[in-house]
């Protein structure tokens, strides 16, 4: 039976979410609190970026959620906004 070559072969599915969060925190650290955040962003929000940067990944908003809130970001009500509105709170580095 021949091995395969782990060094050539495709990034599983699973890793997708974790690399683009990887990535995200290269430009952005989870907001403190509300004062803290430069940017707002939905779940669709992030979840259409991991698609621009990797169309053929296949990503569900639950697992965005799950990677985001792992990472340390916060889920909150955009101050100011009309309506209840609950984005990610992120703080551009």
């Amino acid at each position: 039976m021949k091995e395969k070559n782990k060094g050539n072969t495709p990034q599983s599915k699973s890793e997708e979410i974790p690399t683009a969060i990887t990535a995200l925190t290269a430009h952005f650290r989870p907001a403190t609190d509300e004062r803290d955040a430069t940017h707002w962003l939905t779940t669709t929000e992030v979840s259409d970026a991991i698609r621009r940067l990797d169309p053929g990944a296949a990503i569900s908003a639950d697992k965005v959620f799950n990677a985001m809130h792992a990472a340390g970001f916060r889920y909150g009500y955009r101050p100011g906004s009309a309506g209840i509105d609950f984005r990610w709170m992120l703080h551009e580095k």
